[in-house]
């Protein structure tokens, strides 16, 4: 994990180690005794600071959601997303801990791992709206559910990295496959996206509205009427 200066702190320090250890092993084989001696210091001191496993995980959520909610609000600005592309094609190896974090948690059908992508779904809701009043970003009908489809597709490239890698014929560089070759594969074809659509027109568009707005909900239609003539069912 990136950490400055001002926060390596020995908290900080169990903090990332066990970012590190739960990343690799998960959360249910890495141990306090485990994380201490990554972090150089005592299991004791490790119930001091976070009083047990449970709660150190969530100081762990909580620092790489932080982290990618300012990527996040990076890249609703040109100029910063230009520095953030740069720093990882610089330095991705700042960046391995956070994306092996976040593939395990993501993995772990959990409260916690629910939680986690609650959280980042919240984290696209802000962003978004962060863009709009920027005028970065259009305006869109339901905030909420394109916020669901834009985190699942950016999360789906971290769990999937590895075979997108493959794919794409650049070295697999790590656990998570995702590496500056694929940042550079990836990048411009994402924006361009993003940027112009696919579509050529609204044709697609207008046959699903047509149909999702026509059809009624699952349980909603009406029921035939019974007969009610003696000896019919």
């Amino acid at each position: 994990m990136r950490s400055v200066a001002d926060d390596l702190t020995t908290r900080a320090r169990i903090r990332d180690a066990a970012i590190v250890l739960f990343g690799r092993d998960g959360f249910s084989r890495a141990t306090i005794r485990s994380v201490a001696a990554q972090a150089g210091v005592s299991p004791g001191l490790v119930i001091h600071h976070f009083g047990s496993k449970a709660a150190l995980r969530e100081a762990c959520d909580q620092h790489v959601l932080r982290q990618t909610a300012g990527q996040g609000k990076e890249k609703t600005d040109p100029d910063a997303t230009r520095l953030l592309i740069q720093d990882y094609l610089d330095h991705p190896d700042h960046y391995a801990s956070e994306i092996t974090y976040i593939r395990r948690t993501l993995s772990d059908e959990s409260e916690a791992g629910d939680a986690f992508f609650d959280a980042v779904v919240s984290q696209t809701e802000d962003i978004l709206r962060s863009g709009i009043q920027a005028g970065t970003i259009r305006e869109v009908d339901d905030l909420r559910a394109v916020a669901v489809v834009i985190a699942s597709n950016s999360l789906s490239l971290l769990m999937l990295g590895r075979h997108a890698s493959r794919a794409l014929g650049a070295p697999v560089t790590g656990p998570h496959g995702i590496g500056p070759e694929m940042l550079r594969k990836l990048t411009l074809p994402a924006l361009d996206i993003y940027t112009h659509g696919l579509y050529a027109d609204t044709r697609f568009l207008d046959a699903a509205r047509e149909v999702l707005q026509t059809r009624k909900p699952e349980g909603s239609m009406p029921r035939e009427p019974r007969d009610s003539r003696p000896g019919v069912a």
